[in-house]
Parts: C-alpha cells; structure tokens; sequence
C-alpha cells in the first residue's frame, strides 16, 4: 500500500482550500482510466489516499486532479476575475516510490504550484 497526501493552500486568500474536490485516477500503460478516489478535501484542505499498487505494472501511472476552477468560483461567489484554468493535474509514478508521498499544493487563481516530499 501506498499512501499519497496532500495540503492544498489558497494562496490568494492564505488560507486552507477547505473543500477543494480531488479526483485520483489510475492510468494503465494502455491509456486506460479507472477511478479510485472522488473525495473533498476536509477543512483543513488535506486529503489522504490510500492505494494498493500490488497488482500494478510498472508503467501504471496515477492522476490527482485538483478542481481548482469548482473551488475559486464557490470561494468568488460570481466575482469578474475568474479563473480560465478549471484543474491542477498532477501524475505520479508510484512503481518506486516510498510508502508514503505528499504532494501539497497552492493554488491561486491564476496560478499554482507543486512539490512533493516523503
């Protein structure tokens, strides 16, 4: 099992993208897609996943998406200055990767930035 978390900030307002809706995919080398998380980031604007990449194939691949787009016009109510950018997509290779990897990230609405760590 493999644990991936995330922090996601706002960094227009400096707080927690409380609520924020992330979206984890599995990516098969064939192109093909299967679900494995719908879930809102808790009040906090953390998120964390557990996954089983035992029957994985080291070409699978596995997609965070951030809907960014969703969370700015909530947090605008309607405003002028939205954001064109709808998703933050983020793909990580978990073939070699520690059993637990944090990507936070900080969005903004025109704008964001990942890291990742251990």
């Amino acid at each position: 099992m493999t644990t991936i978390s995330s922090h996601i900030l706002d960094s227009a307002s400096g707080q927690d993208a409380a609520g924020i809706r992330v979206t984890c995919h599995r990516l098969s080398a064939t192109g093909e897609s299967e679900a494995v998380l719908d879930t809102n980031a808790g009040d906090d604007g953390r998120i964390s996943i557990e996954i089983d990449t035992g029957s994985d194939s080291l070409d699978t691949r596995y997609e965070l998406v951030f809907c960014s787009g969703e969370y700015f016009a909530r947090a605008q109510s309607g405003e002028a200055d939205t954001s064109i950018v709808s998703e933050v997509v983020v793909r990580v290779d978990l073939s070699e990767a520690p059993a637990r990897c944090h990507v936070p990230v900080l969005i903004a609405p025109h704008s964001y930035t990942i890291w990742w760590s251990r």
